[in-house]
């Protein structure tokens, strides 16, 4: 029977070595070219009727080669499930100068397979060590104002006849100037304004003002950072595109002739029913109450993050798990995972940390006796849809939808690996020592800002960013 020799070279690389006896493959052999007399057609012979000899020398190679590879890969296979150790990547072969594919000769057949090893290590770095959990307190204030930006969302949009103010659409009807007077053949654009976007120099002359009231200014200073295309395409109506110019002044004079507002709408039942379902707010003190656990939830979520972010850095820094380098290099060009314009050192360097986090992860999952079932995966997904269409579950017929992503590999193993970490989490939060720390919403705001520019990719230059693909298991 073929027997497998393991050799190690240190804790990172093993060879295996894999014995094939010739009479573990003969008789394989024998029986698939029986199977390819039955039914080759060749000039010359019935079919059914080709001599073996010839059957032989012209199928002979594919058939051997056929055979050689099937015992090659059970052996393996059974070998890996059974053994002791993880892998990284996949088993290579080592080439063999003299090796010869000959149906004539008969003979033991012996192939050497390298392969990198996830090597074995303790978890570092959750004990005596503090991390900092920020505890965010939702004011009065922003309760307030979210309350009030809840019924503008609610309200409705109606034409006003008093004062303009900073939240209004205002629509005007304007005349190109020569001077203080109309220029002769001028432009006379129609188009809205909305007030909060304007430049403060341009809400000071419309503030206070109504309908029919009359206003000038300069068309390039209405709205902060427009180029000239969108000053003339939307305030002026000329195609900025058009083969020929138009000539222009900047100075106009606008009639206002409609003004929109968004009415609020009222603090009754009936928004309370629209905004928070049916039934399940009545007053405007159970309103805040919803709406500041919704935001302090919300906040909650965030500072989790952050600290689930804060120990897995801790994790990264002391664990620096050593890698077989050398055999993963090689792994990336063997099996064709080399981006262009790259090297095998350089891709292996931007790989290394999120291997070792891997790593990191799967140890303490197994620590755990975390596992992340298919049914998690699916429901996973099927949240991501119900999010993607406002919150709406059409039930049945989402089914096909979740089906359809669960055969995208990358969609199945993003599901996998954020139910895993939010698994995790969970049990790590068992386990360290947070230092609570309270911080107002705007302060804590500055703190999520500051954490995400820490994170952005830096610039690249000439190529593309390449993130490589991490060889840890996962999910089909």
């Amino acid at each position: 029977m073929p027997t497998i020799v393991r050799e190690d070279h240190d804790d990172l690389n093993v060879t295996l070595t894999l014995n094939i006896p010739t009479e573990d493959y003969m008789p394989k052999f024998k029986a698939k070219l029986k199977e390819y007399s039955k039914t080759a057609n060749l000039k010359g012979f019935r079919k059914g009727q080709v001599p073996l000899p010839i059957i032989r020398k012209m199928f002979g190679k594919n058939a051997l080669l056929e055979i050689i590879n099937e015992i090659t890969g059970k052996e393996l296979g059974d070998y890996l499930e059974a053994a002791d150790f993880d892998i990284l990547g996949e088993p290579l072969a080592v080439k063999q100068k003299d090796f010869t594919l000959n149906t004539k000769e008969v003979k033991d057949f012996t192939f050497k397979f390298d392969l990198g090893l996830v090597p074995e290590f303790e978890i570092k770095g959750l004990d005596n060590n503090a991390f900092n959990r920020h505890d965010v307190t939702v004011s009065d204030k922003m309760v307030e104002d979210d309350l009030a930006d809840a019924l503008k969302r609610l309200g409705e949009q109606k034409t006003v006849e008093d004062a303009i103010e900073a939240e209004d659409v205002v629509k005007v009807e304007a005349v190109e100037l020569s001077g203080p007077l109309p220029k002769e053949d001028g432009l006379t654009p129609t188009f809205s304004l909305t007030v909060k976007d304007l430049t403060e120099a341009t809400k000071a002359l419309l503030i206070g003002k109504k309908k029919g009231d009359t206003f000038r200014y300069d068309v390039t200073q209405l709205e902060e950072g427009k180029d000239k295309a969108f000053i003339e395409r939307y305030f002026l109506g000329l195609n900025p595109d058009a083969a020929e110019t138009v000539a222009y002044n900047n100075q106009f004079e606008a009639t206002i002739t409609e003004v929109t507002r968004v009415v609020p709408a009222t603090l009754d039942q009936e928004f309370f029913d629209k905004y928070f379902g049916p039934g399940n707010v009545t007053t405007e003190a159970e309103a805040k109450e919803k709406m500041k656990k919704n935001t302090k939830l919300y906040y909650d979520n965030q500072a989790d993050g952050l600290l689930f972010s804060e120990i897995v850095d801790q994790l990264k820094a002391s664990n620096q798990i050593p890698l077989p380098t050398d055999f993963l290099a090689r792994w990336i060009e063997e099996t064709g995972k080399l981006p262009e314009g790259k090297t095998a050192t350089q891709e292996v360097e931007g790989m290394v940390e999120g291997l070792r986090w891997s790593m990191i992860q799967n140890k303490l999952a197994k620590q755990y006796d975390i596992k992340v079932e298919q049914e998690e995966i699916r429901g996973f997904l099927r949240a991501q849809i119900v999010q993607y269409f406002g919150g709406q579950d059409y039930g049945e017929a989402m089914n096909e939808v979740v089906d359809t992503m669960s055969k995208d590999k990358q969609q199945v193993n993003n599901a996998y690996n954020q139910i895993l970490a939010n698994k995790l989490f969970e049990e790590l939060k068992k386990v360290i020592t947070t230092n609570e720390i309270a911080i107002s919403t705007d302060d804590f705001e500055e703190v999520l800002k500051t954490e995400r520019a820490k994170n952005e990719p830096a610039p690249v230059q000439k190529e593309e960013a390449v993130v490589a693909d991490s060889a840890v298991e996962t999910v089909e």
